[in-house]
């Protein structure tokens, strides 16, 4: 569903951006990125969104070059949910997940229909956000706004959702209630997801595939539990891992080592 081919992207004053790198995503597969900060995870993802134009190479979505959809397509077909959002409006926050609707609209004056109320319930239902619809987003905490942003994203509708990583500034309980709902998004309805995870134990958890990238390289593209070992970690991160057995699924997960906690 989504193919990234030879693409590079430096910035202006930097060595790091992302080199060369090709992968594929089919549809209904969750696929995880991980690395080092600055490796290149959030340039990756931008350039799959589209939000970033590639140096060289190509990005396809349905066997289709981005370029050739307008950004209001483009949005139909993916939504994204970016590390740092920003925002400089006073919206509430039913008003700001209404947003999500707006490429589904004929055009500037079309009519709010019961498809898009419907749409914008199941996404405050699903974030736990209809509990505070009438805040402004600068009254709620940085976990609300990061459900806020996610339930937007969720209201767009969309077959691929791409994400950075979403549980930033949420607890373990909301972390854990966002990616089983994406997680059964994907089983249900065949959602393509890509996501961005310092986490490593969830990406284990709930990726079918992980992506591992290093100074703006690709240096492994495997199933979770072949990538997750221990000599694979140390090469991404130049830190020592101990691998373990999940105790109640077949996944690997780690433990952290440290120096002085002997």
């Amino acid at each position: 569903m989504i193919s990234c081919k030879n693409a590079t992207f430096t910035y202006t004053g930097r060595d790091v951006g992302i080199k060369n790198i090709s992968l594929t995503v089919d549809k209904g597969e969750w696929v995880g990125i991980i690395g080092a900060n600055g490796s290149g995870k959030s340039t990756l993802l931008n350039i799959i969104s589209g939000i970033i134009i590639p140096d060289s190479g190509s990005i396809e979505l349905c066997k289709q070059s981005l370029s050739n959809f307008s950004k209001k397509e483009l949005a139909k077909n993916m939504s994204v949910l970016s590390q740092h959002q920003q925002f400089t409006y006073e919206y509430t926050v039913k008003e700001t997940i209404k947003l999500g609707r707006l490429v589904h609209q004929s055009s500037l004056f079309s009519r709010w229909s019961q498809e898009d109320e419907d749409a914008v319930g199941r996404a405050m239902k699903w974030t736990n956000t209809h509990q505070f619809e009438q805040n402004l987003l600068n009254e709620i905490s940085g976990g609300e706004r990061q459900r806020v942003f996610l339930a937007q994203c969720l209201a767009q509708e969309t077959p691929c959702i791409l994400l950075d990583e979403p549980s930033n500034h949420l607890d373990i309980s909301q972390t854990i209630q966002i990616l089983d709902l994406l997680k059964k998004l994907q089983n249900e309805q065949q959602k393509t997801i890509v996501t961005i995870f310092h986490d490593l134990n969830l990406a284990s958890l709930f990726c079918d595939r992980i992506i591992a990238l290093k100074d703006g390289e690709k240096i492994m593209d495997a199933k979770a539990n072949e990538l997750l070992n221990e000599d694979a970690l140390y090469s991404i991160f130049q830190t020592p891992f101990t691998v373990l057995n999940h105790p109640n699924t077949n996944h690997k997960m780690i433990a952290y080592k440290s120096n002085i906690l002997l």
